[in-house]
């Protein structure tokens, strides 16, 4: 046998270990301290978030809270609300060994449910779908070059992607927000809530930099008895994340997810609550993909036998593009079961969303859940929830082989139009933050070994043969057909084509 000796490349791909989709159920009941009793709970909605995820072998553990909002009316016809704050812990197994594995996470909020029980205490159920999604960095070799006399070779660039894991970065935010010289100072906070967007993301070196922006919402009772008071208020954050082997020439991705929101009243220097502070802690999660060319050999045969020549198929997940845009979602909402005098509050939350690529073109439909807090025409208070599709279209103008949409939708703002004593027309704006990947495969010469049935097969003997060729033909091919050598077939034949522009007959020396 030959003496052979083998220049190898190790690069990094991302192998799925596990996926799954597993339920969430919280249930508790609590008593609700006040001095008005509780006449009828009008609105209950829930929150899940996974603070902590990580895995033990064939384990997955998933561990967060479950925020349960209530608003209600009182004993005097007045709205109220109540937050209620569960821990929950999920185990999930596998059959696949999950060690070294990274868990991602997307939660979905199913259904919440508030049942009056008497003097005060409520019975709270939320449900919520966890989908668990476990990869891991795995290294391959690849034969980069190969010294050896006899060995035909096919040299190449492997358009690699090496995947670089960040993880979760938690960022605490604490701002003072104070009511403009318009609003009337605040008696109780009746509905509150927050949420983060990511605006630019920018490698700076060997750092990844992630501004965005939060914006609070609050519904108070205001000291003036009146109605309910809407405020909001958005203000910047940004996150600095060192990130070993990133560089200028890599693409990143991000998400940013609110953990933790505590919004409290607090009191000015005249024992009125003009302002709020709002304590909030994010999770920002950045995944980078650095691309490179690596020389690697394609294919490869040894002319005079003896050897067996191993091959693998590696996907390197590719970042394409990555942008953030807005649209509108409107529809026109009819109510059959009482009048609308006036609508205090309206929020919309994103209930469920899929995409797919069609022809290049990136189709994104879901439902936007719209709520309306409204008074009726005799002034008692209701709550409505109405469903409005939605549907986005993106052309991407790169050339994609096998593509794949990462996407995130959230609400940044949403109106409304009273039309009419039952109608109200609705116009909602969701932020959808996208990242398109293009999963290329590339076959490459990982491995030469001996070929144990050599020894027995029938010996072939030197010769020629007279070969037509077709246009189209590869030379390789068909100097790997005959056991032969590429450069002595177009030596012989005065070609200087790999790839034939026309037919052509050969003289093809054998061994």
């Amino acid at each position: 046998m030959m003496e052979i000796n083998l220049t190898k490349h190790t690069v990094k791909t991302e192998e799925l270990l596990f996926t799954d989709l597993t339920e969430m159920l919280a249930e508790d009941t609590v008593h609700i301290t006040g001095e008005k009793e509780i006449k009828k709970i009008i609105k209950c909605c829930s929150k899940t978030t996974v603070s902590t995820k990580y895995v033990s072998d064939k384990t997955v553990t998933l561990e967060g809270t479950v925020c349960i909002s209530v608003i209600y009316i009182n004993s005097e016809n007045c709205l109220a609300g109540h937050e209620h704050t569960a821990f929950f812990s999920k185990t999930v197994q596998s059959n696949a060994d999950l060690s070294g594995g990274e868990v991602l996470v997307k939660v979905t909020d199913e259904k919440c449910s508030a049942k009056l029980t008497g003097d005060n205490s409520v019975n709270l159920a939320a449900g919520a779908n966890l989908h668990i999604c476990v990869k891991r960095q795995t290294e391959k070799e690849m034969i980069c070059d190969i010294d050896a006399k006899n060995i035909e070779q096919l040299k190449g660039i492997a358009q690699c992607t090496t995947p670089i894991a960040v993880g979760e970065k938690n960022l605490v935010v604490e701002e003072e927000i104070t009511l403009g010289n318009s609003k009337p100072a605040v008696a109780c906070i009746i509905r509150s809530n927050a949420q983060a967007l990511i605006e630019e993301t920018k490698i700076m070196g060997n750092k990844v930099m992630v501004k965005g922006s939060v914006k609070v919402y609050i519904l108070y009772h205001s000291v003036e008895g009146t109605r309910p008071q809407c405020f909001e208020e958005s203000f910047p954050f940004s996150q600095l994340i060192d990130t070993n082997g990133i560089h200028d020439g890599c693409k990143c991705d991000a998400e940013v997810k609110v953990l933790f929101c505590e919004i409290a009243p607090r009191i000015m220097g005249d024992d009125e609550i003009r302002a709020f502070t709002a304590s909030l802690k994010l999770a920002v999660t950045v995944k980078a993909y650095c691309e490179d060319e690596i020389p690697t050999i394609i294919d490869a045969y040894a002319t005079s036998g003896g050897y067996a020549f191993k091959k693998d198929n590696i996907t390197f997940k590719k970042l394409k593009e990555t942008f953030c845009d807005k649209f509108i979602a409107k529809k026109n909402l009819e109510f059959t079961d009482g009048a609308i005098g006036s609508v205090i509050d309206m929020w919309c939350e994103v209930k469920g969303y899929t995409g797919k690529f069609e022809n290049g073109t990136l189709k994104i439909s879901g439902i936007l859940l719209v709520n309306l807090l409204t008074y009726d025409t005799e002034g008692v208070p209701n709550c409505y929830e109405r469903p409005v599709d939605f549907e986005y279209t993106y052309k991407s103008e790169e050339k994609l082989k096998n593509p794949e949409a990462v996407f995130d939708i959230k609400v940044s703002h949403c109106s409304y139009t009273i039309t009419g004593a039952n109608t109200v027309s609705v116009a909602a704006e969701p932020h959808i933050t996208v990242s398109i990947y293009d999963n290329v495969q590339t076959d490459v010469l990982t491995e030469i070994v001996k070929d144990e049935t050599f020894e027995n097969a029938t010996s072939r003997k030197s010769g020629i043969v007279l070969y037509f060729a077709s246009k189209g033909e590869k030379i390789w091919d068909i100097a790997r057909r005959y056991n032969s050598s590429a450069y002595e077939i177009k030596t012989l034949n005065s070609c200087n084509e790999d790839v034939l522009s026309a037919p052509k007959k050969f003289i093809i020396p054998t061994k």
